[in-house]
């Protein structure tokens, strides 16, 4: 708003409110997605109902080996189970800004005060109760564990009568709770801004006082056994009650200050200096002081470049520069402060594991998540060097910018964890230790034009390198060789054992015991190694740790110590591309990403998650097909009929041996990805149509979201890159209508 020539106010409040009410799911532990995965995994076999009667998920065995088998979702989406969940924010922005035009000698001074403020609220109420579902005690079949007639049944027998099911009554999570969190955070910007131009100079300065402070507030409460007619508040559980409530809270001051040079638009220079303090640190550490200087030279500007004949096909060259120092505070406040638990006498607590007496003054523990203190941990430090180059040929239609960066680390902030004794009971408190460098290389081009009168297009690939190196940090002691070493750089690459191929016959497991001089397999004994197990390399032995070298095979084959890189980085190369056209009000935007080098593995819930006795209650992926898993010899059922041919010549290992399922080049796969992320259509409706009704203009555009994968290194397909992680919610490919009007 405009108060007067030289005076303006904004003000923008903006708010949002969020509901969320979902069946409450406790079966077998807690997971949001968990309803998802159990839905993914139940064989198809297996009914949610049989005759009105919600059904365990038993398989042939008709008993529980894990406590997912009591899941039934019609049952638990219906039985009045909840999580409601609700939010709300409030955002509140307002500035004053005042132009000092009107004076001849404070001309290009701007003064301006902001103050932004942020209340959020989340509020979870959930009850669960407990829940019956019955298990078939006889089933149909000839191995008696269908769920639906089959020829040969026993006719005589009622197997949908009362007493052919067994009910049991399982806790879904049996509580009542409610969480409150509330967080309320400010912002306070006072800034003074001076540009002016005298002549062939521009001069820009800038000082900036910054203050915000934040809170916030967690109250949760939770009653346990509520009562068949609860009323979904505390009094109406006859359990344990436990209340639980705390506050944090935490500011920053900042002063800043920069100097802008530049000279007939061809010189740049700039300074900048700023300091900040944050109170997550002791006092005497609260402040930073961290500068930055740059500077650009624009040399198609020069005279002598416009005139010098070889360089006339350059439209524009700009060489820029740059050196900074960051830094952070990512720890956990209040860390350099003892703190103490208190009894309900009001005495502080010593050490942990014992029960405190509130009627006594028994001391027994320090606060556990503060338990360790650092009063010396200050702010990090990042020195960042930037060296660019940016340049247009072609009649500017050709676009080109580069840049190579060099970061050095010092005095990161990390917890010790690896020279902390488990004695002590509690990770280190966080630490000025870490010491690091980064550098890589950033390249963006370009090319837009025009064809015809009307349309115009442009295409845009952004691509890049980056590495790093460790100098100082708590290095692991355990399995130093696919551990970061000093020197060696973050991304350790992909890990995992070398299979070999698989044991198809017991004179395959005679051969391999003898000629490697096997002593261990996996934990086994040459006995209990079976055909059907895939076969791994022995790779090493014992670790000396007085000359840092590990012995040669040593006969014993651990999914831990013989390990070998399958992959030696992630995927390093790729690129972005982005597309763009318009003609006659329509336009259009596309956005490609490519990225390859690396290895990942076939997911663990794809390869292993139906192991063992695990397989007969678990419906699994496409590539696990039976004419292609690994067979010893036929397989019968009860009545004599065939179930599962011998294949001994199948791809795929036996799913009855759990060791099939470690990470090893078996199951190795691409890293790569290609994928269409984003395409949107948009069609400006021309104006004269809208004139008469007072819109100026009127644009309508359709954007979709995780649209295409071109590459699936995955076997039959069964899952897709762009789907996210396999047994939880795939990413949802998404289009968006909007529609965009003026007046």
């Amino acid at each position: 708003m405009k108060i007067s020539d030289w005076l303006s106010a904004n003000l923008t409040v903006s708010g949002d409110y969020g509901k969320k009410d979902k069946p409450l799911l406790k079966v077998g532990g807690t997971n949001a997605e968990k309803d998802y995965n159990l839905l993914l995994t139940r064989p198809r076999y297996m009914p949610e109902e049989v005759d009105g009667y919600p059904i365990l998920s038993y398989g042939i065995t008709n008993g529980e080996k894990v406590q997912n088998q009591r899941y039934s979702f019609n049952l638990l989406q219906n039985n009045g189970d909840f999580s409601k969940n609700m939010t709300s924010n409030t955002n509140i922005n307002a500035s004053l800004s005042y132009d000092f035009g009107w004076s001849k000698i404070l001309k290009g001074l701007k003064l301006k005060f902001s103050y932004s403020k942020s209340i959020n609220n989340d509020k979870t109420n959930e009850y669960g109760s407990s829940y019956k579902i019955y298990q078939m005690t006889r089933r149909y079949g000839s191995g008696m564990h269908m769920y639906t007639p089959t020829a040969g049944d026993d006719a005589s027998f009622d197997y949908l009568s009362e007493s052919n099911f067994n009910g049991l009554t399982y806790a879904n999570g049996d509580y009542l709770s409610r969480n409150m969190i509330r967080t309320d955070n400010y912002q306070i910007n006072f800034t003074v801004n001076y540009a002016r131009d005298f002549g062939k100079h521009h001069v820009g300065a800038l000082f900036s006082i910054e203050k915000s402070e934040a809170e916030s507030e967690f109250v949760t409460g939770q009653v346990n056994n509520p009562l068949p007619y609860t009323n979904h508040q505390s009094n109406s559980g006859q359990g344990t009650q436990t209340t639980e409530f705390n506050r944090a809270e935490s500011g920053t001051l900042s002063y800043i200050g920069r100097f802008n040079y530049a000279y007939m638009d061809r010189y740049l220079f700039e300074f900048l200096l700023r300091t900040d303090a944050s109170t997550k640190f002791a006092p005497e550490n609260y402040w930073g002081t961290f500068p930055a200087i740059s500077a650009g030279w624009v040399a198609s500007e020069e005279p002598w470049f416009q005139n010098t004949k070889w360089l006339k096909w350059i439209d524009w060259l700009k060489v820029r520069a740059s050196w900074g120092l960051t830094g952070r505070d990512n720890l956990t406040a209040w860390q350099w402060m003892e703190v103490y638990t208190l009894d309900k006498k009001g005495n502080p607590i010593f050490g942990e594991g014992s029960t405190v007496d509130p009627s006594t003054s028994t001391l027994n523990g320090k606060k556990k998540e503060l338990a360790a203190v650092n009063r010396d941990v200050h702010w990090d430090k990042s020195y960042k060097t930037n060296i660019g180059l940016d340049f247009q040929v072609l009649n500017r239609r050709l676009a080109i910018t580069f840049d190579y960066y060099f970061e050095k680390n010092k005095e990161m902030l990390m917890n010790i964890s690896q020279d902390v004794p488990g004695t002590v009971g509690t990770q280190s408190a966080s630490t000025n230790l870490g010491e690091m460098k980064n550098w890589g290389w950033e390249l963006g081009i370009t090319w837009r034009d025009k064809i015809g009168k009307d349309f115009k297009y442009r295409v845009g690939i952004n691509t890049g390198y980056s590495d790093n190196e460790v100098v100082n940090m708590d290095f692991a002691t355990d399995y130093v060789y696919r551990q970061i070493r000093a020197g060696g750089r973050t991304d350790i690459g992909t890990w995992g054992l070398q299979c070999l191929g698989m044991f198809r016959t017991f004179q395959d497991i005679e051969e391999y015991f003898q000629k490697y001089n096997i002593t261990s397999y996996m934990g086994m004994t040459k006995d209990q190694v079976r055909p059907g197990m895939l076969i791994y390399k022995d790779v090493r032995g014992a670790y000396n740790s007085e000359t840092g070298t590990y012995d040669g095979p040593d006969g014993i084959v651990d999914k831990d110590n013989d390990q070998v890189q399958v992959g030696k980085r992630g995927n390093i190369y790729g690129f972005t591309m982005n597309l763009g056209a318009e003609w006659k009000g329509i336009s259009l935007t596309a956005q490609f990403n490519a990225n390859w080098g690396g290895y990942t593995y076939v997911p663990a819930a794809a390869r292993g998650i139906a192991s063992g006795s695990n397989v007969e209650f678990y419906n699994m992926p496409s590539f696990w097909n039976p004419d292609n898993v690994y067979a010893y010899q036929d397989v019968y059922d009860g009545s004599g009929n065939l179930v599962v041919k011998e294949n001994r010549d199948a791809y795929y290992p036996n799913l009855a041996y759990s060791i099939n399922s470690n990470e090893s080049t078996f199951w190795r796969v691409s890293a790569a990805r290609v994928t269409l992320n984003r395409l949107t259509i948009a069609y400006t409706i021309p104006s004269k149509l809208f004139k008469n009704i007072g819109i100026k203009s009127c644009r309508v555009n359709v954007t979709g979201q995780n649209l295409i994968n071109f590459y699936n290194p995955y076997p039959d397909k069964f899952t897709s890159p762009i789907a996210g992680t396999y047994g939880s919610y795939p990413n949802l490919r998404k289009w968006t209508l909007g529609i965009n009007l003026s007046f």
